[in-house]
């Protein structure tokens, strides 16, 4: 095998330092070798280190500009960096290069999507399905922008044979005549329940979906009960000693964090659109940089693992991590005092956070919990967990988040502001003012108004949120409460 090879498959599975460590020794032997600097790129950008990754494919591509496929991960790392032009400006480049690329008029697809200009996002759809009519992820894209329907005549034999492809062993409307994998086949089963869903066929929807979630979690080796060691000791390990005693030395802070954490589902983009009306806070959008870069240090700086290596920590430890998670926020923006990481599960990490950066706000964002858990289980996640597909699951997981928001809140009440989504949905000026006094900020108009925003969205509610804030709301599980009943026993 190759060291080129060995690379990627450290890259394709995820062991980033192993990856990391091969691409510096092919750069090693050649500096201009443009597939190492390309994976090197790769691997800092699933490290969240975005500027890094950023440098790395403008590296490359001042080495050979004819490359479609950097591009595409240079418009990644500018995307997550909020400098849209440039990532737009790299997408077109990538088209010049191969206009029949399937993946370029995707990704481009996307781009528009997220940033509500349809009109854009379907004219690269049409051009990607003039080479290949019947691609999946097309479709899944498609039904996500709410442009197609049981009803509409002109959508019938399109859906027709889309459908076919779930009751078919081989995938023959693709130009690479590749059997269904399981990723298209969930894109299908989730495309086919909303739309059955919106057609108001809720026993076939419920049957989609809990196909979809079914093949998924096939391909997971781990359930929420293998976590429980975990959330055991997150508990057990901090405490209020641990808190008062051991604390990060305190410069004039070059920025505030903003966390706004909770379960997926539960509101967090809404809350954090509202917050964006403030031209002070700027979003980074979801950072995985406490359970990835700074877990990781902890267990270089102490032997340990996150949680049990935080008793481990000196203050100069503690300084040195708040430092490089500071730093790497800013890369995002770095003139804005207030910038946003929406990441959910770092709800798991506030007590690291009040040790590292007692000045950072974190917001905790609360939903009913069937119909958070309902929603988890009708939308399609990149993540592969337990907790995202089976409804026994979700619920076994969201006590453990439970327990530990409970933990948090009697050890450091006053780090932490709770924000209800119902309440929020209800009274959205009132619930803000509270929530403004908090974070030592003004409200301002724009917090309230966002409907029609182009604004960048990149997450499951983008399409959602275009149509402004919903001041009614509705348990979205209610249709669904028949079936739901044999999983879960106690629905109002």
């Amino acid at each position: 095998m190759s060291t080129a090879i060995l690379a990627k498959q450290y890259l394709e599975q995820g062991k980033y330092k192993q990856a990391e460590q091969v691409y510096r020794q092919l750069i090693q032997v050649n500096k201009q070798d443009v597939t190492a600097i390309w994976g090197l790129g790769e691997v800092a950008y699933h490290l969240n280190s975005f500027k890094q990754a950023h440098d790395l494919f403008v590296r490359c591509l001042s080495i050979d500009p004819n490359q479609p496929a950097i591009y595409l991960s240079l418009a990644n790392a500018c995307i997550r960096l909020r400098k849209l032009d440039k990532a737009e400006q790299a997408l077109n480049f990538a088209y010049q290069l191969n206009a029949k690329a399937v993946n370029t008029l995707l990704v481009l697809a996307v781009f528009y999507c997220e940033q509500n200009k349809y009109s854009q996002s379907q004219r690269y759809i049409k051009e990607l399905q003039a080479i290949e009519p019947f691609n999946i992820r097309a479709f899944a894209l498609l039904v996500r922008m709410d442009a197609l329907c049981f009803d509409n005549k002109d959508n019938q034999a399109y859906l027709s044979v889309m459908l076919k492809q779930l009751t078919t062993q081989e995938n023959k409307l693709s130009k690479a005549q590749d059997k269904l994998s399981p990723e298209n086949k969930a894109l299908l089963l989730y495309g086919f329940a909303e739309l059955s869903h919106k057609a108001k066929h809720y026993e076939q929807a419920f049957n989609y979906f809990y196909e979809a979630n079914a093949l998924q979690r096939q391909q997971i080796n781990f359930s929420v009960k293998d976590m429980q060691p975990y959330f055991s000791s997150l508990l057990s390990t901090f405490n209020k000693a641990l808190l008062e005693n051991t604390r990060a030395p305190q410069p004039q802070p070059v920025l505030t964090p903003i966390f706004i954490v909770g379960q997926p589902r539960s509101g967090s983009t809404l809350l954090e659109q509202m917050l964006l009306g403030n031209n002070k806070i700027t979003s980074a959008g979801e950072m995985a940089l406490m359970a990835g870069p700074i877990a990781d240090g902890i267990a270089g700086l102490t032997g340990q693992h996150f949680p049990q290596g935080c008793q481990l920590l000196t203050p100069e430890h503690l300084q040195k991590l708040a430092s490089y998670y500071l730093t790497q926020l800013q890369t995002v923006a770095p003139n804005c005092d207030y910038i946003i990481d929406k990441m959910p599960s770092n709800y798991q990490s506030i007590g690291l956070i009040n040790m590292l950066m007692p000045h950072a706000k974190v917001i905790h964002i609360t939903r009913d919990a069937v119909d958070v858990s309902w929603s988890i289980f009708r939308n399609n996640f990149a993540a592969a967990e337990p907790y995202f597909c089976s409804l026994a699951e979700i619920s076994e997981y969201h006590q453990n988040y439970q327990s530990t928001m409970e933990h948090w809140n009697k050890l450091i009440p006053d780090f932490i502001y709770n924000i209800s989504y119902e309440k929020l949905v209800a009274d959205p000026e009132g619930e803000l003012q509270n929530l403004f006094k908090f974070l030592e900020l003004e409200i301002h108009a724009d917090c309230l108004d966002f409907k029609d925003s182009e604004r960048y969205i990149g997450t499951l509610s983008d399409v959602q949120l275009r149509q402004g804030l919903q001041t009614k709301y509705q348990k979205q599980w209610r249709p669904y409460k028949h079936f739901l009943q044999k999983f879960w026993l106690e629905l109002e």
